[in-house]
């Protein structure tokens, strides 16, 4: 193995710089992933073409990008108590303390503690070869998912899923999405899988609704205009739907 790989960091100026940085060794707790894929998110895009790189603790601490990644372990720190060389694992992407209510609950993303650091963020994250995590951020990815797959688990498909829980999906509702960028897609596509009677789609792109279609992601597709409302309410017996999911960010699509 090299001593050293390609990394790639977020300046906030419209480009991705390229750097070559020395391989980390796994300290106690800690595995080596070789990078297989690594997925790029909407907080992505606006660090390189927005420069909106947060504010506070929270804020892109010029650190190797990439909070969506989804590998191989090549390499073990003393004292793992689960994971091994050669397993297939997602990365999530808060590294919380552990210790508060929060991550005793498993919402590492609540964590406020000064230890609290996200892939990508405050610590190195999936863009470059190997990445370096702690054994407690790890989940196993089985066999039947693509390393591609993992890596779209690690954050986008992973909130939408959290989202429709707690809002609850049946066989009996007519689900609406609002906004089929990649998380809205993805939205269509869980509360499928958890049951939902009747999906609609709603967006002011084309091509996002085409896709939606043609994927067989929803039952029917509206583009966003004066006459939306009516025509859900058409699809709908006049009664509306019974769960609603805005993946727009958008006042009007609210």
């Amino acid at each position: 193995m090299s001593k050293t790989m390609q990394a790639a960091y977020l300046p906030g100026n419209s480009t991705v710089v390229l750097k070559e940085v020395e391989i980390p060794e796994p300290g106690h707790g800690e595995v080596l992933i070789k990078m297989k894929s690594s997925t790029i998110c909407g907080s992505d895009i606006r660090a390189i073409y927005r420069e909106h790189t947060g504010k506070g603790p929270e804020g892109y601490q010029n650190k190797i990008c990439g909070h969506e990644p989804s590998g191989q372990i090549v390499k073990c720190g003393p004292g793992l108590r689960r994971f091994k060389e050669g397993d297939r694992v997602v990365v999530y992407h808060i590294s919380g303390c552990g210790v508060c209510n929060d991550c005793r609950r498993g919402y590492m993303i609540s964590c406020t503690s000064p230890y609290r650091r996200a892939y990508g963020w405050q610590r190195d994250g999936g863009m470059a070869e190997y990445l370096l995590a702690e054994e407690k951020d790890l989940v196993l990815l089985p066999d039947s998912l693509t390393y591609t797959d993992g890596a779209q688990i690690a954050c986008g498909f992973g909130t939408v899923y959290e989202g429709l829980e707690k809002i609850g999906i049946c066989g009996n509702d007519a689900v609406l999405v609002v906004g089929l960028g990649p998380v809205g897609l993805a939205a269509l596509m869980l509360a499928k899988a958890m049951g939902a009677n009747k999906l609609i789609g709603v967006d002011t792109v084309q091509e996002r609704l085409d896709i939606a279609k043609e994927k067989g992601l929803a039952d029917h597709v509206i583009l966003s205009d004066a006459s939306a409302l009516d025509k859900i309410k058409e699809l709908t017996a006049g009664m509306g739907v019974e769960r609603a999911v805005d993946c727009s960010g958008n006042t009007y699509g609210r």
